[in-house]
């Protein structure tokens, strides 16, 4: 009798681990997150820079290189139509069949055009493939950034048990860093210095090595009367 009782025991002990480790499963299995929410790291929320060109094509037909009213007004329509930036690259094909004299005329003409929408504003001569005796063709240059598209909610926000990093996280600031660039390019590559002080950057230098640093003045505050 005494035997058949503790195999009772047994089997029923045995059930109930049973029954608990499944109980445990299921709920563990409710915790964990699936593979097809979680990723190694946060989307990329990367800036795209972009080189562009617009052409526009002149004829001039005149020996002193001059504009016809109606290629001048052309050209102030598609300067106008590109929204001409401080930033852009000019350039002007003159053609392989001109000569020097015949390209600076033309050269300075498009300068003039060019110098009423940006002060100061040089085009560079190049030898193309587009440009002819009596034709030249205007080409801007210009890097755009393709900044990334807010919000990005490619990945569940609600549940993230791995405590991944969320998919729109710093998806903002780097759209607000590309529409407040001036010249997308500085992104590829930065600009040049200019000329600097070097007496005047190394006056610093030997009051350090002479021990005579100045130090700042420490603030106070002011009085009120």
């Amino acid at each position: 009798m005494k035997s058949r009782h503790n195999r009772r025991i047994f089997r029923r002990d045995r059930r109930r681990r049973t029954t608990l480790l499944a109980v445990l499963a299921v709920i563990v299995a409710g915790c964990a997150q699936t593979v097809a929410d979680w990723t190694p790291a946060a989307t990329p929320h990367d800036i795209q820079v972009k080189w562009v060109t617009h052409e526009h094509s002149i004829n001039i037909n005149s020996p002193a290189s001059q504009l016809t009213n109606q290629e001048a007004r052309s050209l102030d329509r598609f300067l106008s139509e590109i929204d001409l930036r401080p930033s852009d690259r000019l350039f002007v094909d003159v053609g392989p069949q001109s000569g020097d004299i015949v390209n600076d005329a033309r050269i300075n003409v498009i300068n003039e055009k060019l110098d009423h929408f940006i002060p100061g504003a040089n085009a560079l001569a190049i030898t193309g493939e587009k440009g002819s005796i009596n034709r030249i063709n205007l080409i801007v240059g210009r890097y755009v950034v393709l900044p990334p598209n807010c919000p990005d909610l490619s990945r569940p926000t609600a549940t993230n048990p791995g405590n991944t990093p969320d998919s729109n996280f710093g998806c903002s600031t780097q759209r607000n860093l590309g529409l407040m660039l001036a010249d997308p390019g500085d992104l590829l590559r930065g600009r040049t210095l200019g000329p600097a002080n070097g007496e005047a950057l190394s006056i610093g230098i030997r009051r350090y090595r002479a021990g005579k640093v100045i130090s700042p003045e420490t603030p106070t505050l002011a009085k009120i009367k």
